[in-house]
């Protein structure tokens, strides 16, 4: 019972999506097991020529399943179509328009423009043509009736009672399915919009090579810490001498090396705080709620793991180290300047031996 109802929440929800065969598969086998009660109904109460006629039209959706095989939508959309439209105008003509069978009808226009998203071609041409061909059915079939005697009269005021309210029910039934169906298409599409865009936030945001944030993403990262005047530090971090590791390996040994000294970042940044890809081989880590002292620590322990933890690249094993220049920002500041004063430590590390954290 609970596996049912996870069932049915994953499809309304959209999270579980149904196929267009199995919609179809569904629709024809009912409105096989429609005609076949018809078929019953209409050989108990006398009628044997609508009796017959539902039984072809039983046969020809069991048919359909033919073609349902092969993927034919638009077809056996046309036929059922020309089989409730045909139906309409017999029933009409033979037993009046009481009977209730050109609600069917409503159905054709309320069904077709839905399932037309899987027809491969004519998506729009189809579903309203024969939009177009139920709805004058359906009033030169009244306007008829109001002068027309139907040829069979119903053996009782009963069986006209049944059938009405029978056709009616089946009506509300397909037109809620439809409806239910349309939902939660429209869930499904929601859900895959909302990856996608999900999806395309995360490339917009995220440098291709390291999978760190790229500079964009620390724009917005830093105007956030900058608002809420929370104390943050910012560390500009350089790979030491990385154009001769490029020139001496080559580009492909180079993005190894920054795709690995990003990972061993990545791993040291606690949660709240960030580290993008500033540019080239420079990369910036944003510090939420750090002390100078203690994003000076932090980054003492960044640069000990870069410089014992070589880069593998095919037979070789490169190693590297890292400068890093630190600075608190003070809320007289702007993040330009705290920046720019991050850069200038970075510079004096570079200046002095490398590999060093400059605070």
């Amino acid at each position: 019972m609970n596996k049912l109802k996870d069932i049915l929440k994953g499809l309304l929800s959209g999270e579980l999506p149904i196929a267009d065969k199995l919609k179809y598969c569904v629709t024809i086998y009912s409105l096989a097991c429609v005609h076949a009660i018809f078929t019953l109904f209409f050989l108990l109460i006398g009628i044997p020529f609508l009796a017959f006629y539902n039984l072809l039209s039983t046969l020809v959706y069991l048919f359909c399943r033919k073609l349902l095989q092969k993927e034919a939508y638009p077809s056996i959309y046309c036929i059922a179509c020309g089989e409730i439209i045909l139906n309409t105008i017999l029933t009409t003509y033979t037993i009046g328009w009481d009977s209730g069978f050109a609600l069917f009808l409503l159905v054709l226009v309320a069904g077709g423009f839905y399932i037309s998203y899987t027809f491969s071609n004519h998506k729009y041409i189809i579903p309203f043509v024969c939009g177009t061909l139920s709805v004058i059915t359906y009033f030169c079939c009244y306007f008829l009736s109001q002068s027309l005697v139907p040829v069979y009269t119903m053996p009782s005021g009963k069986s006209a009672c049944f059938l009405y309210v029978f056709n009616s029910v089946c009506t509300f039934i397909f037109i809620t399915a439809f409806s239910i169906l349309f939902m939660v298409d429209i869930r499904i599409s929601l859900n895959k919009l909302f990856e996608e865009n999900k999806m395309l936030g995360q490339i917009a945001g995220v440098d291709a090579l390291t999978g760190l944030y790229n500079r964009w993403s620390m724009a917005k990262f830093l105007s956030d810490a900058f608002q809420t005047e929370h104390p943050f530090c910012l560390v500009m971090c350089d790979i030491d001498d990385f154009k001769k590791i490029n020139d001496t390996y080559g580009h492909e040994c180079g993005d190894e090396v920054l795709k690995h000294i990003a990972k061993i970042i990545q791993d040291f940044i606690p949660e709240g705080s960030y580290v993008c890809r500033w540019g080239g081989e420079e990369l910036l880590l944003l510090l939420n709620d750090y002390t100078s002292e203690d994003s000076a620590a932090l980054a003492e322990k960044i640069r000990c793991s870069i410089a014992e933890n070589s880069t593998a690249f095919e037979d070789l094993v490169i190693p590297h180290t890292m400068t890093m220049g630190v600075a608190h920002h003070h809320k007289n500041q702007t993040v330009e300047s705290t920046i720019a004063k991050a850069d200038m430590k970075l510079y004096i590390g570079k200046r002095n031996g490398k590999n060093v954290v400059i605070v």
